[in-house]
């Protein structure tokens, strides 16, 4: 399972990409075999795989810094199809605010102040 989904591209029900699978969450059962149960993506949890200590450290700081959250997103096995290369999920990244809230307050917050930062409106 860990090779068919970690790192595979997540995109939702419009086909846009919005981020990439960096964990698999087990349940360890007594006496049955171990089942996935859902997947977790993020930054930290990405860095995590590298380097547990700086990881938690990074995050630690970033929440004191930053002013939004960028912790980790779990979402379970049962919501989505596996596609190839892709995972299917079924919303919509726009709509969900646990999805792309870093891309989402940049566009707010900095990409729409620049002088042509957005769609010129049409009358």
């Amino acid at each position: 399972m860990a090779r068919d989904v970690l790192d595979s591209v997540l995109r939702d029900r419009n086909g846009r990409e919005c981020g990439r699978v960096d964990s698999i969450i087990v349940k360890i059962r007594d006496g049955e075999p171990a089942v996935a149960t859902e997947i977790e993506c993020g930054i930290f949890v990405l860095l995590r795989r590298v380097n547990r200590r700086m990881a938690e450290w990074l995050e630690a700081a970033a929440t004191r810094v930053l002013p939004i959250p960028l912790g980790s997103v779990k979402l379970s096995l049962d919501t989505f199809s596996h596609e190839g290369h892709f995972i299917e999920l079924p919303v919509d990244c726009e709509a969900d605010p646990r999805l792309m809230r870093a891309e989402k307050w940049l566009r707010t917050h900095v990409i729409e102040r620049i002088p042509g930062g957005t769609a010129a409106k049409v009358k």
